[in-house]
């Protein structure tokens, strides 16, 4: 097992600097200025994801034997 070594990784691309000090609200798209830890307009915390969950639904066939 000679000398491998772990690929390496790009290096992440800072953002350009006119989007410091501001976040974008990943629900009604609002721009915050970075000190805010929710949205000044909808409420919602900084960071929250807007993915739907997803929730199996078992009918009364799968449940009962």
């Amino acid at each position: 097992m000679g000398d491998k070594k772990s690929p390496t990784r790009p290096k992440r691309q800072s953002k350009p600097s006119s989007d410091d000090g501001y976040w974008d609200c990943s629900v009604c798209t609002f721009r915050n200025s970075a000190e805010a830890f929710k949205c000044m307009m909808c409420d919602v915390r900084k960071g929250t994801s807007t993915r739907l969950l997803t929730v199996s639904v078992k009918t009364t066939s799968q449940i009962l034997p």
